[in-house]
């Protein structure tokens, strides 16, 4: 099983419970002392994930190496920006969109009858690139499932 061939739903709710755990234990992560596997092998015990997976007819054994690449992408995204954060460096990932862009998003987002549900201030560069790509492709970039909240078809 690959992590693209979930629903974009799936994939941003798994998303979402992964990244609050992945927080939680920053510290183990940027020490060395909590892998990606290690990190993989314990959520996919807990109950909650695990019924959750269960709910959309996930076979866990089936999903666990797909999971594992995907938390390793999640750390490796999240070590990048902590690294540039300590370096007072701003990154691709945390580097506010300029207006050029945003207006420009904002004009495909009216064309292709989408809207942003959240201010356009807040975006990063990497949103900004992964949004339009989503709305060119249909696909949004592994570790990059929180866009799928930042916008909603227009009514």
């Amino acid at each position: 099983m690959k992590f693209l061939d979930l629903s974009l739903k799936n994939r941003y709710d798994i998303y979402t419970r992964t990244k609050k755990v992945l927080r939680k234990y920053q510290k183990g992560i940027i020490s060395g002392k909590l892998t990606a596997d290690k990190f993989a092998d314990n959520m996919l015990k807990d109950e909650s994930m695990t019924t959750y997976l269960n709910e959309i007819g996930i076979v866990v054994s089936d999903f666990r190496d797909a999971y594992k690449e995907y938390v390793q992408t999640l750390i490796t995204i999240q070590n990048d920006c902590l690294t540039y954060h300590r370096q007072k460096v701003t990154s691709y990932y945390s580097r506010k969109a300029d207006y050029t862009s945003i207006f420009k998003l904002n004009s495909i987002l009216a064309d292709s009858g989408y809207n942003l549900s959240i201010p356009a201030q807040y975006l990063t560069e990497w949103d900004v690139d992964c949004i339009k790509k989503f709305l060119e492709t249909g696909n949004i970039d592994i570790g990059n499932e929180k866009i799928y909240n930042y916008i909603g078809r227009d009514i």
